[in-house]
């Protein structure tokens, strides 16, 4: 009689702002508004404008104005390495009868381990009150914080994003954990909890390190294997386009410090990023484009023209489900557009098609995020 006993050992592998006041748009944080639809209010709302504006006349971000310039600071481009943990598997098989015992053991790595022998994913995706892989969180000019639902163009307001500073934003980004990384127009960044925006801390970021001011910023990935996220900037500098006229980096996620990776041919640009480690630039004024950037340096890998879109008041992108949504105040009236491109050909037409979802939003977008928790391709 033979008994069998198989063990097997696995590895896991492991947005900117407008210089004019928002005058129209923004809704009052204390109106608890759900529910807004893309071409319009469905309940009032209160006109809110620019006051107090700290720091900097030049803005942009997830969002960028087209008005202001500066001359741009170049610095010396940094090298950047990564290391990715790769995995081993094998397969530990003992057989056992009367007579015989036969054992091939091969070491297997993991990410982490529990005491309990159960593998525990590196930087997993929390479950929140306030999902974090449903939508794309906006932010207004006047420092609040809403949610767009790319299936129903509606907009949500989850509440203010003051954090007691001047009510002025320029850019955003949103990390794995749930919090939102705003940067106000006097360079300050302040982490917002997204299920209450009235939880706000300084996570000690210090500004003008290595000359650079405002930024366009996304959370990006590690790899497509790494979820692990950092903050990752294009210096807001004037200069709209050039051979390598602004500063590329990222944020080292436990000192906060820059870390330069190289230079970039756009200084009026906003920042995404995707899960599988892909980071891209929303570059105007007009006409715009979309570039998706070396991660590492900086450099242009792919140009994709975006015809009619002008970045205007304030700008701001996104990528989500395979596609990139396009925030946009051209007229600069304080309502955003919102631009779809169908950047996977999800409708299989051959062509990667570039439409308006959205005539007047309920704000002036100057800043978009989208934790890497969000789809890579469409659900």
């Amino acid at each position: 009689m033979r008994t069998t006993y198989l063990l097997l050992a696995a590895a896991l592998l492991p947005a900117c702002n407008g210089g004019a006041s928002d005058s129209t748009a923004d809704a009052s944080a204390g109106t608890g508004i759900t529910g807004v639809t893309g071409q319009g209010l469905t309940s009032t709302s209160d006109a809110t404008s620019d006051g107090g504006t700290a720091g900097p006349t030049s803005e942009g971000s997830g969002s960028a104005s087209e008005s202001d310039s500066e001359t741009p600071t170049t610095g010396t481009p940094g090298t950047s390495s990564s290391t990715t943990d790769e995995a081993t598997t094998a397969t530990t098989t003992t057989t056992t009868d009367a007579t015989s015992t036969t054992s091939t053991t091969t070491a297997a790595t993991t990410e982490q381990t529990s005491t309990t022998g159960v593998i525990e994913e590196k930087c997993p995706c929390p479950d929140l009150e306030v999902p974090l892989d449903d939508g794309i969180f906006v932010l207004s000019k006047t420092a609040q914080l809403w949610k767009y639902f790319p299936q129903t163009h509606d907009f949500e307001l989850l509440g203010p994003a003051t954090c007691g500073l001047a009510p002025s934003t320029f850019s955003m980004g949103v990390d794995r954990e749930g919090f939102a990384w705003v940067q106000y127009s006097d360079m300050k960044l302040r982490k917002i909890d997204v299920t209450d925006t009235t939880q706000c801390s300084d996570p000690g970021f210090v500004p003008m390190q290595n000359g650079i001011e405002n930024f366009g910023m996304a959370f990006v990935s590690n790899s497509a294997d790494d979820k692990c996220d950092r903050i990752y900037g294009n210096h807001y500098n004037g200069v709209a386009n050039g051979d390598m006229v602004s500063e590329f980096f990222s944020v080292d996620p436990d000192t906060l410090a820059v870390a330069p990776h190289g230079l970039s041919d756009y200084g009026l640009a906003e920042v995404t990023g995707t899960g599988d480690g892909r980071a891209f630039l929303f570059a105007g004024p007009d006409p715009s484009v979309l570039v998706e950037v070396d991660k590492a340096t900086g450099a242009t890998l792919d140009v994709t023209p975006l015809p009619g879109v002008k970045t205007g008041g304030g700008f701001a992108f996104a990528f989500f489900a395979g596609d990139f949504y396009f925030f946009t105040d051209k007229e600069s009236d304080s309502t955003s557009e919102v631009t779809h491109l169908d950047y996977d050909d999800s409708d299989n037409n051959g062509q990667q098609d570039l439409k308006v979802v959205v005539e007047d939003a309920p704000l002036r977008i100057v800043g978009a995020g989208v934790s890497t928790c969000a789809p890579l391709i469409p659900q």
